[in-house]
């Protein structure tokens, strides 16, 4: 049996709380819409906007239960290359392990320890993990189906006229101390 509840995170309520003492055992499936809000309330500015679905499965059935986060959707960021935001595409699957009677509450990056007292689960810093770590580290606008560049066309241009030749000591260096005009001769 599959229900489904749905939450929005809010500014004032990043909150996605899933309420364990009321399930009976059975198949349990949960959507949250996940807004930029969850990522400007933690500090990360580096996401601007969020379009996010998260969808948390898992069987109750014993004190050891294994969520599946499915999450897809958009979050808009800027591209390092030209400085423009664009909707870098998002899409990841994680597990979670959650063990209901355990004497301390502990959380690690694969496990979930709550007390015997704490009957919910609030799965919002872990949506924030998964989709904070999921971003690439380089982060630049796709190609079209012609293989040109997305980025803003006016601010490549002014980015290549502002390139300059590399001195002969960045030469040197980018060629790991050698010369490039000069090549060693094996000694006999």
């Amino acid at each position: 049996m599959h229900r489904f509840f749905a939450k929005k995170v809010r500014v004032k309520d990043t909150a996605c709380i899933i309420s364990l003492a009321p399930l009976k055992n059975g198949d349990y499936s949960f959507l949250f819409t996940i807004e930029g809000e969850l990522f400007r309330e933690n500090n990360f500015d580096d996401i601007h906007e969020a379009d996010l679905k998260a969808i948390v499965t898992f069987t109750k059935n014993s004190p050891i239960m294994m969520f599946h986060f499915n999450i897809e959707g958009t979050v808009t960021v800027t591209c390092d290359r030209c400085g423009d935001d664009f909707k870098q595409n998002i899409h990841l699957e994680r597990q979670l392990i959650v063990k209901t009677d355990s004497k301390e509450h502990n959380e690690d990056d694969e496990m979930v320890s709550l007390t015997s007292g704490e009957k919910d689960i609030d799965i919002a810093p872990f949506v924030y993990q998964y989709v904070v770590l999921s971003l690439p580290m380089q982060r630049i606008h796709g190609n079209d189906r012609e293989g040109n560049s997305l980025c803003n066309a006016e601010i490549l241009k002014k980015l290549k006229k502002l390139e300059v030749k590399k001195s002969n000591e960045e030469q040197y260096m980018s060629n790991g101390g050698m010369h490039s005009s000069h090549t060693e001769k094996p000694n006999n």
